[in-house]
């Protein structure tokens, strides 16, 4: 049986090691911070985080045990409860969007070892951002790798544009073998505002969506996420 959530926790100190890659990640034109985006319907708000978050694999810092934006239980297309479970939670502060990621998983599946490799054939997070001109993708999978990429609305991604997203893991199993079973995995991800087209202004809104696909044993292949495949719009509060 699958044990409750545990979850990995990364310092808002990361923000000094991805600095350095926000600035040339973001060089299109920001939307005004009040601008509705495209969305799903409803709103995830998103908390600037109150403390320090510590990189020590326990969710028992202030920065996360204050407040956290919760998208809850992934669902399918259906509305239906997805199983294996899955959910996320967001806070921003620093110039980042934190992201943590938890995946129970009897069966990890992850292969890929160098970024911009299709992720999405294996286990993997993917999450959209779109603010009304682009549409930027970041999937991650349970080794941390990432694949980014964005585009205009309409056009064709492209794979040399980089997000600067930095990536802790942790993983309660053995990748890649099927002859046991795994637990669970969990990432957190500290993505630049900046390189979504936010300033880091309360208030600045996006599409968002949050989805993970993932292959059980002995069952077909499922994808679910935060509202099932609609999603809805970030906002900073």
């Amino acid at each position: 049986m699958i044990a409750a959530p545990r979850w990995l926790v990364v310092s808002l100190g990361v923000a000094a090691v991805v600095a350095g890659a926000s600035g040339a990640a973001a060089r299109r034109a920001r939307p005004s911070p009040h601008v509705a985006m495209p969305s799903g319907g409803i709103e995830l708000h998103v908390p600037h985080a109150a403390g320090s978050i510590a990189l020590d694999g326990d969710m028992d810092d202030v920065g996360w045990l204050t407040k956290s934006a919760r998208t809850g239980q992934f669902v399918t297309n259906t509305g239906a409860d997805a199983r294996p479970y899955s959910d996320a939670r967001l806070v921003w502060g620093d110039g980042h969007l934190y992201v943590a990621v938890y995946a129970a998983d009897q069966d990890i599946q992850s292969t890929f070892t160098e970024g911009d490799s299709p992720l999405w054939l294996e286990d993997a997070f993917r999450l959209t951002f779109t603010d009304g001109s682009f549409e930027r993708t970041i999937d991650v999978s349970p080794l941390g790798v990432v694949t980014d990429a964005e585009r205009p609305l309409g056009g064709a991604f492209d794979y040399a544009w980089a997000s600067g997203t930095h990536v802790s893991r942790e993983l309660d199993g053995t990748p890649n073998d099927a002859r046991d079973d795994d637990e669970e995995w969990l990432l957190e991800m500290a993505i630049p505002l900046e390189a979504l087209g936010l300033e880091g202004q309360p208030g600045e809104r996006i599409a968002f969506t949050v989805r993970r696909c993932d292959t059980p044993k002995h069952a077909a292949r499922v994808c679910a996420g935060w509202n099932g495949a609609v999603g809805g719009t970030l906002v900073l509060d």
